[in-house]
Parts: structure tokens; sequence; C-alpha cells
């Protein structure tokens, strides 16, 4: 099944707006009255990406096998996606839209160099 990224945020959207914990919504527009939930999203972000780097710390200094751990790193990697499509979501950001923008703004920058 393809998606678009538009497709991602939708699905995640509609999968907030059904869950509450303990009675709070798991999805609020964010704005100037609720900024702690933005705060919020952006340490369950950090958290997440945090869990992802541990994982790669201990690969480095050798307790395990990049292989041997892959799944766990694509499972914290996934939840830090998810945590950037809820930011964007809440803040309303068109990531698509925005992400094209900023390539065309960094190939202006870094010219024609290629990844």
């Amino acid at each position: 099944m393809s998606m678009t990224l538009r497709d991602i945020c939708e699905l995640q959207e509609d999968f907030d707006k059904s869950v509450s914990i303990d009675g709070k919504p798991f999805y609020s527009k964010i704005n100037d009255d609720n900024m702690q939930d933005l705060e919020h999203l952006i340490v369950c972000l950090l958290g997440e990406l945090g869990e992802f780097s541990n994982i790669v710390k201990k690969v480095v200094r050798g307790d395990s096998l990049a292989r041997n751990v892959k799944d766990d790193l694509d499972e914290e990697l996934v939840d830090v996606f998810i945590y950037l499509i809820k930011i964007a979501n809440q803040f309303d950001v068109d990531l698509e839209a925005k992400y094209l923008e900023k390539l065309e703004k960094n190939k202006m920058r870094f010219g024609k160099k290629t990844c």
C-alpha cells in the first residue's frame, strides 16, 4: 500500500483524535493558550530520539551488533517520526509542502551538490 506523507499525517491525526488518556485528549491544536502541549510533544520527540541514540551508542561501543538491534532501531525511529507528525498536525504545519519549499532553499544554498 503506497501512501503520501499527507496520507500518513491524516491517518495519524484521525488516530490521535480517537484516543484520550485519563480523560485528556491525545490531540489538541497548539495555540498561545496551550504551548505546554507543544512542549510535552517536543519532550516526547526528544525522548524517542534519545532511545534511538542510546541503542546506536551501545552498538558503537560493542555491546551488540547493528543487525541484532535493527528492529529496535526501526521502532524507535518510527516513534520519532510519529511525534514529528503529531507536532506538525497539531501545530498546523504542512510537512509535505514545507519540505518541498525547504528543499528548494537548500538547492539554492548548496548548489547542485548531491547526497
